[in-house]
């Protein structure tokens, strides 16, 4: 009988222990997960063929509906940039106590050449540059004074067609490891780390390449996948392989002591012939790279350097034509002479839909940092009934085009001069098909009035200054999408059009060295 009791008692004590570590999805508060970080986390409106997911899109495939996740990270920023970023107070305003917090950074704290974004991954936690202070001072200490919880990710390494998962690619450079020092960190303060970096070397390293491709991005592409990896975007996950890092990240905390686990109702594991999704409203054009160091062009368009002189876009009639305006040449050594004239205003312009523009311009590896400046006088401009939507400037393209009419909205930054009919708009882009005006204004432009451009690239970040009426006029675009075309060029020169020209002179491009990996 006492035998019995000790098998019924120990019985027991093993069911009241079972309980006291399982939470009913009943028990659960309602909490919420922010993240922070960069592109490998947040949220994207792609046109690719393939578009780009954050992990953090896909983490509430593995979490219960009591918990919230909000998604502040954003494309292109550190540590250190993030802090004055919109986002930085939206992760302040919904971190509570009782909530959780992850912190993802690295890819581009790594970039020494970008002082608004690098931070020193060899650095203590007190140095007051180094990426441990940034990730302790301005996220871990935040959430711990809130009551909330961190989590600390290391980042996801980029994909190696070598399968060599060191270096730059496991995020070690000259400047730290910024996997380890995340890991330190973590244990320093007592942080629960999740170890992506690990997490995906192991991975990639057990499928190999060819596999571990179609965890990513392809910006453009063939109807058939396999004919054509040439865009192919190693840092940046598709939704496949965002799901398939959320699936890792959720199975690590899991297994952790982390409070977060016992959210952790579900472990999603993706599969490829699922969840690997293409764009349906990718539409599927041949454009062909441009060999503008064997191109010359003639009459119209000609010029004397390596410089590249051509008119494209919604033209109406074909741009060739000497009688529709269109003009993009180099008059004399170092000055050109680019625009439309009052002739053909009808046709070329920067459109809501699409542009007509002349363009005299260079092409630059995608991998190159650079800065382009010039000068520009207006030598013509439209009647009043024409002047809205003229523009001329500098510009940096994702693509080029020989000289021809038909419809094109490829994306592009310009430092520029736009009438809206009654004032300048100063500088504008495109970026998926959507026109975007800056909200800088000036006096409308006239002839003889000039103005300095000025655009300059470095990493992934290009900032444009326009001079023009006493002041400096500038916007800083971090992680612009130049690669929906043509993944290996940019294309940056002097544009104009619709019944404006413009001579430009001091025109200066130069190239400044490799920008480092994305």
């Amino acid at each position: 009988m006492k035998k019995l009791l000790k098998v019924v008692a120990a019985a027991l004590a093993l069911s009241a222990s079972v309980c006291s570590s399982f939470v009913f999805a009943s028990d659960l508060k309602e909490a919420k997960l922010v993240l922070v970080g960069d592109s490998t986390v947040c949220a994207f409106k792609d046109s690719y063929l393939y578009p780009r997911y954050g992990y953090g899109t896909q983490i509430e495939n593995n979490l219960s509906d009591k918990i919230t996740v909000v998604n502040c990270a954003r494309s292109g920023r550190s540590s250190k940039s993030f802090i004055k970023e919109t986002n930085y107070q939206q992760m302040k305003d919904n971190l509570s106590k009782g909530d959780y917090l992850m912190i993802a950074f690295g890819h581009n704290d790594q970039k020494k050449e970008d002082t608004a974004r690098f931070t020193n991954g060899n650095g203590k936690t007190d140095d007051a540059d180094s990426f441990k202070h940034y990730l302790y001072e301005y996220y871990v200490k935040y959430a711990l004074d809130v009551g909330a919880t961190p989590i600390l990710c290391t980042p996801i390494v980029r994909a190696n067609a070598d399968n060599d998962y060191s270096g730059v690619y496991a995020h070690i450079t000259e400047n730290g490891d910024y996997r380890k020092a995340i890991v330190e960190l973590g244990k320093e303060k007592k942080v629960q780390v999740v170890d992506l970096t690990t997490l995906t070397k192991k991975l990639y390293k057990k499928i190999g390449f060819e596999n571990a491709k179609y965890f990513h991005a392809i910006p453009v592409g063939k109807e058939d996948l396999t004919q054509d990896w040439s865009s192919l975007d190693t840092t940046h996950l598709n939704i496949f392989g965002a799901k398939e890092v959320a699936y890792l990240f959720a199975k690590a905390i899991k297994s952790s002591k982390c409070p977060l686990a016992k959210y952790v109702d579900k472990l999603y594991e993706p599969k490829k012939e699922v969840d690997l999704v293409k764009n349906d409203s990718y539409k599927f054009v041949e454009y062909k790279v441009l060999d503008l160091p064997n191109l010359s062009g003639s009459g119209n368009f000609e010029t004397n350097s390596d410089w590249y002189g051509t008119a494209f876009g919604s033209c109406e009639e074909s741009p060739k034509i000497a009688a529709n305006g269109f003009f993009a040449k180099e008059v004399e050594q170092g000055v050109f002479n680019v625009g439309q004239t009052a002739s053909g205003v009808s046709s070329g312009k920067i459109g809501a839909d699409s542009d007509g523009i002349s363009f005299v311009c260079q092409q630059i590896p995608s991998s190159k940092n650079f800065t382009l400046t010039a000068k520009a006088k207006v030598l013509t401009v439209a009647d009043k009934k024409f002047e809205k939507s003229a523009a001329f400037g500098l510009m940096l393209r994702d693509d080029c085009f020989v000289p021809s009419q038909y419809t094109v909205d490829s994306n592009y930054i310009a430092s520029a001069l736009y009438s809206d009919g009654a004032s300048s708009v100063v500088n504008f882009s495109r970026e998926n098909k959507k026109l975007n005006l800056s909200n800088d204004k000036a006096p409308s432009y006239k002839v003889g009035d000039v103005a300095q451009f000025k655009i300059e690239r470095v990493g992934q970040v290009v900032t444009i200054t326009t001079t023009f009426d006493g002041k400096d006029f500038k916007q800083t675009y971090t992680d612009f999408d130049f690669i929906a075309k043509d993944n290996a060029f940019f294309y940056a020169g002097m544009f104009g059009t619709r019944g404006t020209t413009a001579e430009f002179t001091d025109v200066a491009l130069t190239i400044e060295g490799e920008s480092q990996i994305n």
